[in-house]
């Protein structure tokens, strides 16, 4: 865990863009489980792996890119003097066509800033193999008539290959930006292949997780800290 003064109470700062085809989407449309707040991975991640002391701060903006984040959640963020933040802000950046260059640059400046000279742990999340959820996989030809709808609009829709080398180019940008400042990357991507054999990690609408699709999540987000603890 996070060094701090005795009796100090720790601070846990939520800073994630939940992953939504609709960057303009509601929250409440966001969260497909039945109790959106207790179910969410920060949640579950503040239960389970946080002393009953600590206190959270849930800064997330639904459809933030990562310059939406650096100007409207990164100086509350900071003011609150967290010991720990976690961050999961790739998809949305990648959905609008940020490069991955851009997006290197922008979360370095992010990371750079929570980390506040090495006093806060922080933890990023990194892009999943979105080429397996049900949603992508909706939109390509000969798409099962069973799953859900396809929301890309025609020709929009990249290739398994232009998607697959999207997503490692992201990773690869986390990985470099993390090592730079000092973060842990959590791996949310898992080699590939893990979402297909896992149906019940995703929700009804193919996209968003499920409320045990939170669980995993919250769960990988709990074993990086450990490791580092």
């Amino acid at each position: 865990m996070a060094t701090r003064s005795p009796g100090s109470v720790p601070r846990f700062t939520f800073m994630a863009s939940l992953i939504g085809i609709d960057p303009g989407a509601h929250e409440s449309r966001r969260f497909t489980t039945s109790d959106r707040y207790r179910q969410a991975w920060p949640q579950v991640f503040y239960n389970d792996a946080l002393p009953k002391s600590a206190v959270l701060y849930n800064f997330g903006i639904p459809g933030a890119t990562t310059a939406q984040a650096l100007r409207d959640e990164v100086p509350p963020a900071i003011a609150a003097h967290p010991t720990v933040v976690t961050v999961w802000l790739n998809v949305n950046d990648l959905i609008r066509g940020v490069s991955a260059a851009d997006y290197r640059a922008q979360l370095r400046q992010l990371v750079h800033a929570l980390r506040r000279g090495a006093q806060t742990q922080v933890l990023v999340a990194n892009t999943p193999d979105l080429g397996q959820l049900p949603a992508y996989r909706a939109c390509l030809p000969n798409a099962p008539a069973s799953g859900p709808a396809c929301l890309i609009p025609d020709g929009l829709v990249p290739t398994p290959q232009a998607l697959t080398a999207a997503v490692d180019a992201y990773n690869a940008a986390i990985v470099q930006a993390a090592k730079q400042e000092g973060a842990i990357v959590v791996d949310l991507h898992l080699n590939g292949a893990q979402i297909g054999q896992h149906p019940e990690w995703v929700s009804a609408d193919g996209f968003h997780p499920s409320a045990q699709g939170y669980v995993t999540i919250a769960k990988l987000f709990e074993d990086a800290y450990r490791r580092v603890g």
